[in-house]
C-alpha cells in the first residue's frame, strides 16, 4: 500500500509555460478529466467530480518562484483522516517536469490513494503534456 506517492512527466516546454498550466488552480478542469469544474473563493478550490461529487480543497503553500502549490482535502474523499497534494514544476532536460504528489492517511488500514488516483493521475500529466506541446490550451 502507497499513501505517499508521486507521478512525474517531461513535458518539451519551458518550465514557465508548465507552470502557467500545471499553477492554475482552476486550471485543472483543462487537463484533468475526473474535475468537471473548479471554482475558487479564497483560499479554496471547489472542485465538482465529473460524478457530482464536491471536493473541497484549501490551497497552502504557494510559491510562484519555486513553480510549487499545495493543497488540502477538507471534504470530499470518504475514508480520510488527512490529505495534501503537492504539483511542481522544475527544470529538465527536455524542457520541465511535473510532478505530483499525494499524501494520505486514512482511519482504514488498507486504504491505498496510489491505487485509487495513480491511473487518473497519469493520465491528467499525459493530457497536459499533450497541451502544452501542442502549443494550445485544451
Amino acid at each position: 500500500m502507497a499513501n505517499d506517492f508521486a507521478v512525474s512527466v517531461d513535458v518539451a516546454a519551458t518550465p514557465d509555460a508548465a507552470w502557467a498550466l500545471a499553477g492554475d488552480p482552476v486550471g485543472i478542469t483543462t487537463w484533468f478529466a475526473p474535475v468537471a469544474s473548479a471554482e475558487l473563493i479564497g483560499d479554496e478550490r471547489h472542485a465538482t467530480m465529473g460524478n457530482g461529487a464536491m471536493l473541497i480543497e484549501q490551497l497552502v503553500d504557494r510559491d510562484d518562484a519555486a513553480r510549487r502549490y499545495s493543497y488540502v482535502v477538507r471534504s470530499g474523499i470518504p475514508g480520510l483522516t488527512s490529505h495534501r497534494a503537492t504539483i511542481q514544476v522544475d527544470s529538465a532536460v527536455s524542457g520541465a517536469r511535473v510532478t505530483w504528489r499525494q499524501v494520505a492517511t486514512s482511519d482504514d488500514p488498507k486504504y491505498d490513494i496510489e491505487k485509487r488516483l495513480r491511473g487518473v493521475m497519469v493520465a491528467g500529466l499525459e493530457r497536459m503534456r499533450e497541451i502544452l506541446e501542442s502549443g494550445g490550451s485544451n
